[in-house]
């Protein structure tokens, strides 16, 4: 199996190994070794680090990127960056013959990311797409603008979702649901909702199951009366901005 180098060790870089480990052979390259024991994979150290040739995934945070860059040596075969808000021009502090920039979701544990690329140039472009691939399902965008809006629909909003499904499930437990019973329910309806979302626009799901005078409508004007939507628009703008 091809060689894939891993650098970093948080949630983002975990979910990303465990998505690849069946299909490639996975070594995390680490400031400390002692905390990706709960990998079960090879861990080399940071320093001194030789890229030759190598295919590179950046999962670590952002702000680390020199500090990381002074410890490298060489020059890696490409580079697939998840470090958020960080352009093409400040990657190239590590040397590579081509370099892509992704936001994935940490569902790539499960190989069900939703992962937005852009990528430099066109060298490498297959084996950097089969690998990206490897953990969900891949968007290429036009411009590194585009992709710093859609990064909050991949990266973020699953954040967002979780906030709901809590509420929902909170809700249920408030109302006299068994507190098991309520998370149940509240899974396997975003399961149902996934796969009408599939097959139809949102405004339409909810057009169907709102009946005149009905108990669903009631709940909407409820939540419209909350400006659920503007809260959303206002956490996306949030994400962006930061």
């Amino acid at each position: 199996m091809s060689e894939i180098y891993i650098l970093g060790n948080g949630a983002m870089a975990s979910a990303i190994a465990k998505g690849l480990q069946d299909d490639y052979n996975v070594i995390i390259v680490a400031r400390d070794i002692k905390k990706t024991n709960h990998l079960n994979l090879k861990v080399v150290s940071y320093d001194n680090f030789d890229l030759k040739d190598k295919n590179i995934i950046l999962a670590f945070k952002p702000y680390a990127l020199n500090e990381v860059a002074n410890k490298l040596k060489g020059k890696a075969k490409f580079i697939i960056s998840v470090l958020a808000n960080t352009t093409f021009e400040q990657l190239h502090c590590i040397k590579a013959q081509n370099y892509a920039k992704i936001m994935p979701n940490i569902a790539a544990e499960f190989k069900a990311s939703t992962t937005p690329y852009l990528m430099e140039k066109k060298i490498f472009e297959n084996e950097i797409l089969s690998i990206i691939n490897t953990f969900g399902k891949s968007f290429l965008l036009q411009n590194e603008k585009e992709f710093d809006i859609a990064m909050i629909l991949s990266g973020c909003a699953p954040a967002f979702l979780a906030m709901v499904a809590e509420s929902l499930a909170n809700a249920g437990v408030r109302n006299g649901l068994k507190n098991d019973l309520s998370y149940d329910l509240a899974k396997a309806t975003f399961e149902s909702f996934s796969t009408l979302f599939a097959h139809t626009h949102p405004a339409i799901i909810k057009e169907k199951i709102c009946s005149p005078a009905g108990i669903t409508i009631k709940g909407v004007e409820a939540l419209e009366k909350r400006a659920l939507r503007g809260a959303f628009f206002e956490a996306f703008e949030a994400s962006v901005r930061k």
